[in-house]
């Protein structure tokens, strides 16, 4: 394979002028630059782009940490990441964590060991004073979830307001005995849209019923299980609002299975507006946020911080929208 000095010989320059003109230096003049470029064409001469970053003590490699992969709400986020990401030469390492909160501690751990440049956490389930003091020493940027008076780079929707939001549509359509499903009590994600739906109903004058959360997998399975719970309660619910697209269409699976009509007998509205819930029969209602615009945000609000330049805010919240589909409606004053 072609090097530096080959290139260099083929334009009849030194080796250093090859470099600056690979590096897009201002210093070349132009005829001297296209004689290196069209040396570097005839070669098909490609700089080896790990040597430079060791050199310049970069790997130019970001890393996301994501709670769950299988789950399709972060794909679109990791598509807005990826797509800055690209454009501006870094390549992205995922992580998976597999809703495994310790396993986000051991790759912050990668910033320490200049392993990679910065981290987008989608997670955030460490604890905020190891995030913070993480963030003041290394490039880090929090997505997905709402770090309130933080000083760590955050890109999300408020999850408070659109869970208070979408549990006060259901109130307003006359339901009042509303399930909730949700999962892992340590992700700050899961917290905050609890914490929504006790709001909406402490508003409303609505007792909190402990017996009406539900918890288990994030995940189709885990709805169906979370909804065979809720069968068995002796007073009947009317509605559901699982904190997750994938919990709240196990939850009309187990409906459908038990012969219970939706939206007639019953009401089920879910979060984050996945692919799959809009052609699901009844297609869901539930919480859109803008993903891919998110993915991108943080990703732009990460090379600043690697750049060393100033945001121009710490934190920012982007709109949420409540979609309404047929997976819900005014209760049924003669089933309930």
């Amino acid at each position: 394979m072609p090097n530096i000095k080959d290139v260099a010989r083929e334009a009849g320059v030194s080796v250093a002028t090859v470099s600056r003109v690979i590096r897009n230096q201002s210093s070349v003049i132009e005829q001297t630059r296209n004689k290196v470029l069209q040396a570097i064409d005839i070669l098909d001469y490609h700089p080896n782009a790990f040597a430079r970053n060791l050199r310049n003590q970069k790997s130019k490699i970001i890393l996301v940490i994501v709670p769950d992969i299988g789950n399709t709400f972060f794909h679109e986020i990791l598509k807005g990441i990826e797509s800055v990401a690209h454009t501006n030469g870094y390549q992205v390492l995922i992580s998976d964590m597999g809703n495994n909160a310790k396993s986000e501690v051991q790759y912050l751990h990668a910033l320490s060991q200049k392993l990679v440049d910065g981290v987008i956490s989608l997670s955030a389930t460490a604890a905020r004073s190891m995030i913070e003091r993480i963030s003041e020493k290394f490039p880090l940027v929090v997505a997905c979830q709402y770090l309130e008076d933080s000083p760590v780079p955050n890109v999300t929707i408020d999850n408070i307001a659109a869970a208070k939001t979408i549990v006060q549509y259901l109130i307003d359509k006359g339901h009042r005995r509303i399930a909730h499903l949700t999962s892992f009590p340590d992700m700050l994600l899961y917290r905050d849209r609890m914490n929504g739906y006790f709001k909406a109903l402490a508003e409303n004058n609505l007792p909190i019923d402990l017996e009406l959360v539900k918890y288990d997998a994030p995940s189709i399975e885990g709805g169906k299980r979370q909804m065979e719970l809720l069968l068995e309660l002796k007073k009947p619910i009317t509605a559901v609002f699982a904190a997750g697209d994938t919990m709240a269409i196990g939850a009309l699976k187990t409906l459908k299975a038990a012969g219970k009509r939706v939206p007639e007998d019953f009401s089920v509205v879910g979060f984050d507006d996945i692919e799959i819930s809009s052609i699901f029969e009844p297609s869901l209602s539930t919480i859109n946020q803008p993903k891919r615009l998110m993915g991108e945000m943080a990703m732009k609000k990460l090379l600043k911080i690697i750049r060393g330049e100033k945001l121009k805010s710490l934190q920012d919240i982007l709109n949420f929208e409540l979609v309404v589909r047929e997976s819900s409606g005014t209760i049924n004053e003669v089933g309930n």
